[in-house]
């Protein structure tokens, strides 16, 4: 019979860390069996025996007597036997812990999205969202310079950027159409351009961010880009918005603020890009209630039925904005 001999720190501290090591020995004592144990876990014959005997190695004691039919435990094998089962057990109550708070329609879930999506669509919407689910609390990550993607700290995203991790479910939300809008006041003030060129000569207000999905954007908006006569450069959506309304200069905008900013003016130019709008959630927090609840919520805010402006197709503004004249070139008109 073997003994349990003294365990010195070091090793005692790899074991403890080494949870996956003691769920191959209790599948083996509760099978009896190198073969039954492997089938069980998805591994191979000589994978487990391997672990088995690198286990022995580590706790300096034989924990099974070998025969050429079956296995049996060694006297310190059961005594290891019985806390590992403690631990089993343990294992599983923290699961349907987690399986029972999955259910509960409450909660805090962190939700990544860019700043001025934050602020002009979801902000407006929140109200709503808590008389709904009382019990949820959101968090906002407006991590503007990251890709926000789902992550440790992260539920659910709202982003542009493409997803390849194939542990992420990935719903298309929106588009973002994108033209050109400034302020009554600017317009006034320096006149209304009719051409990409004659922006330029303008002062832009230019998002460093739209150098996202380069294949949407217009050609002639990069060419424009190097050409432009660039006033401010912001990572912000929000800051953009808000030097537009105040009358600082012309910038690209989607369609959308023609909804949470009426008084902004559309310049009378073909759009200058398309972007997709995705919702990320990682597999293994989708099926929760809470998470569900948040992301129904995200798909009624961007529902394309009732809100024209999120289609795949381009609607003009001037179809379901507020009532506002739009800026045209006398020239243009007739």
């Amino acid at each position: 019979m073997g003994t349990i001999e003294k365990t010195e720190p070091a090793k005692l501290t790899h074991l403890r860390a080494d949870w996956s090591a003691l769920r191959v020995f209790y599948a083996v004592a509760e099978t009896g069996s190198f073969s039954e144990a492997a089938a069980q876990l998805g591994l191979t014959q000589p994978t487990v025996s391997g672990r088995i005997r690198d286990l022995e190695t580590r706790l300096g004691v034989r924990l099974f007597n070998r025969s050429p039919h079956r296995l049996s435990l060694t006297e310190a094998g059961e005594k290891i036997h019985d806390h590992v089962v403690t631990m089993e057990r343990s294992a599983e109550a923290v699961e349907r812990l987690v399986a029972d708070e999955d259910k509960k329609d409450e909660g805090r879930v962190i939700i990544a999205a860019p700043d001025g999506l934050a602020t002009y669509l979801l902000m407006p919407e929140l109200p709503r969202f808590f008389r709904e689910s009382p019990d949820i609390s959101v968090g906002i990550d407006c991590g503007i310079w990251t890709d926000n993607q789902v992550g440790a700290h992260v539920d659910v995203s709202l982003q542009f950027d493409p997803v390849s991790n194939p542990d992420v479910i990935s719903t298309p939300m929106a588009y973002y159409h994108y033209c050109l809008y400034s302020s009554r006041a600017y317009l006034d003030l320096y006149g209304t351009p009719t051409s990409l060129a004659a922006v330029a000569e303008r002062r832009y207000l230019h998002h460093v961010a739209h150098t996202r999905q380069p294949d949407n954007w217009a050609i002639k908006y990069s060419a424009f880009q190097g050409l432009a006569n660039i006033g401010m450069a912001t990572n912000s959506s929000s800051a953009i918005i808000e030097a537009v309304r105040h009358g600082a200069g012309i910038a690209a905008l989607p369609t959308v603020a023609s909804m949470f900013a009426p008084e902004l003016v559309r310049l009378d130019l073909p759009p200058l890009a398309r972007l997709e709008l995705r919702m990320c959630v990682h597999r293994d927090i989708a099926g929760a209630a809470r998470i569900r609840r948040v992301t129904q919520w995200l798909k009624e805010v961007f529902d394309q039925k009732t809100k024209p402006w999120f289609r795949a197709e381009f609607v003009d503004p001037a179809e379901f904005a507020p009532a506002k004249p739009r800026i045209m070139h006398p020239a243009m008109a007739s």
